[in-house]
C-alpha cells in the first residue's frame, strides 16, 4: 500500500512483526515513538499481529504493546490480507524465506540486517521486491543518525574534496571471555559463515557505502579466538563463524579502505568508528560518542589546524524533531524512530529510502567476497559474487 496522487491520505500502515525478541521490541517502541516525535505525517505504523516460535514470547509481546493477535506460525502473518508491511526481526537464516513469501503476497518488507546468510539469497530478495514493486527497508539504523546525514552532506557538497581513503572499525568485547555461551550467533546455520563479519562489519560497510560509495574489491582474513563454547544445556559446541575479521578494499570511485570488526575486541563496547580522508578535509566519528562529528579542514590557517568537534544540532537532518537546542544527546532507540519514519515515508510515497534491499544486497555481496578472499588468500572482486 502506498499513496498514489489524488487518493485519500494513508492513515494507518498495518504491520505484522515476526520475531518477538529484543530487536522486535525495539521496532515496536520505534513505531510508537514516530508520532510522538514527528507527528502523524503521511501515516502511522500499527502492529496488528506478532509471530514468534515461542508462544510465551509472542503472547508477552502482544500484551506489552497492545497487539491484538499473536501466533507461533509466521505464515499466519503472510496470509493476513489486512497486513501491509511484514517486519522481520528473526535470526538471519529465515530472513529470505519470510521475505520472499511476503513479497509474493504483495506486502512491503522491513528486514533487519544482514538480509541473508548468502549474497545469492540477498540478490533473490532484492530482485523479487524490484519485480513485485514493493517497498523494502533494511535495518541499518546507524545510517539514520543526524550526524551521518550531515557527514554525507559535507561529502556531497565537496567540503572534503576528493575522498581517497576510508578506515572503519566495529569492536565489541562481549564474546572475549571463553565462558560466553554458544548461541545462534556462533552457529553457521542460523547466523551464516560470517560471524562478526556479517553481524558487525555489515554496519561499517553500510556507512562506507552510504558515505563513500560501492566497494568493488576486497582482500581479507578472519579469526576465531575460542574454537569451542558451551551452549545453554552445557554441551560443548564448535564455533562455526569468525570472532574477528578485517580486510582491505577498493571503492568504485578509486578510494582505498581498511575495515575491521570484532566481537572479541577487549575493552571496546560499541566502538563503531570511521575516518574519512579527502584532499580538502577529513572526518572522524565514534558511535560511543554518537552525537559528535570531528571535522578537519585543510583550508584553516596552519597555526589553527586540527579537528573541530561538531555537536549534533537542530540544523542537522531530523535532530530538531527531538531537541531544539544543540548538544542534547540522541540514543540508539531514537535512531530506530528515525528509521521507522523512513519506512512510513517509503510506503506512503512508494519510493524506497537509501537502505533498501538493493543496498542490503550490495553489502552482503562484499561480506561474501571477504569470505572467499580469506579462504583463497587473494583479492576478490565483488562482481565475482552471486553472478
Amino acid at each position: 500500500m502506498w499513496l498514489p496522487p489524488g487518493e485519500a491520505k494513508v492513515t494507518v500502515i498495518k504491520v505484522g512483526l515476526i520475531g518477538a525478541g529484543w530487536m522486535g521490541r525495539a521496532h515496536a517502541a520505534a513505531f510508537e515513538g514516530v508520532p510522538r516525535i514527528f507527528g502523524t505525517g503521511p501515516a502511522t505504523l500499527k502492529i496488528v499481529a506478532v509471530a514468534d516460535v515461542s508462544e510465551e514470547a509472542a503472547k508477552d509481546f502482544a500484551q506489552r504493546f497492545g497487539v491484538g493477535s499473536f501466533t507461533t506460525n509466521w505464515r499466519d502473518i503472510i496470509n493476513d490480507p489486512d497486513i501491509d508491511v511484514v517486519d522481520i526481526t528473526t535470526p538471519n537464516d529465515v530472513h529470505p524465506e519470510i521475505a520472499l513469501a511476503a513479497i509474493a503476497a504483495g506486502k512491503h518488507v522491513y528486514c533487519e540486517k544482514p538480509m541473508a546468510n548468502t549474497a545469492r539469497e540477498a540478490r533473490a530478495m532484492h530482485e523479487a521486491a524490484r519485480d513485485a514493486g514493493v517497498v523494502t527497508l533494511v535495518g541499518f539504523n546507524y545510517l539514520c543518525s543526524p550526524i551521518q546525514a550531515y557527514a554525507r552532506q559535507l561529502i556531497e557538497t565537496g567540503e572534503l574534496g576528493e575522498i581517497f581513503h576510508f578506515r572503519g572499525t566495529f569492536d565489541n568485547d562481549y564474546m572475549v571471555e571463553e565462558s560466553f555461551p554458544f548461541t545462534w550467533r556462533t552457529d553457521a546455520q542460523a547466523a551464516g559463515r560470517a560471524g562478526a563479519l556479517g553481524d558487525m562489519a555489515s554496519h561499517v560497510l553500510s556507512l562506507a557505502h552510504y558515505l563513500v560509495g560501492e566497494v568493488t574489491e576486497v582482500c581479507g582474513t578472519r579469526q576465531i579466538l575460542h574454537a569451542r563454547r558451551r551452549d545453554a544445556k552445557g554441551n560443548e559446541r564448535t564455533v562455526e563463524n569468525d570472532d574477528l575479521a578485517h580486510f582491505l578494499c577498493r571503492f568504485r570511485n578509486g578510494a582505498s579502505g581498511y575495515l575491521e570488526a570484532s566481537r572479541i575486541g577487549t575493552g571496546r563496547k560499541l566502538y563503531l568508528s570511521y575516518e574519512i580522508q579527502g584532499t580538502k578535509g577529513a572526518l572522524l566519528f565514534d558511535q560511543e560518542r554518537m552525537n559528535e562529528l570531528n571535522l578537519y579542514r585543510v583550508s584553516d590557517k596552519p597555526a589553527e589546524r586540527g579537528y573541530k568537534r561538531i555537536l549534533a544540532a537542530p540544523q542537522h537532518p531530523d535532530y530538531a524533531a527531538f531537541f531544539g537546542l544543540q548538544g542534547n544527546p540522541l540514543g540508539y532507540n531514537d535512531l530506530k524512530i528515525i528509521e521507522a519514519r523512513r519506512l512510513i515515508e517509503a510506503v506512503a510515497s512508494g519510493k524506497p529510502w537509501v537502505a533498501d534491499f538493493e543496498f542490503g544486497y550490495v553489502v552482503d555481496r562484499v561480506v561474501e567476497a571477504v569470505l572467499v578472499s580469506a579462504e583463497e588468500h587473494r583479492w576478490v572482486k565483488t562482481e565475482e559474487i552471486a553472478r
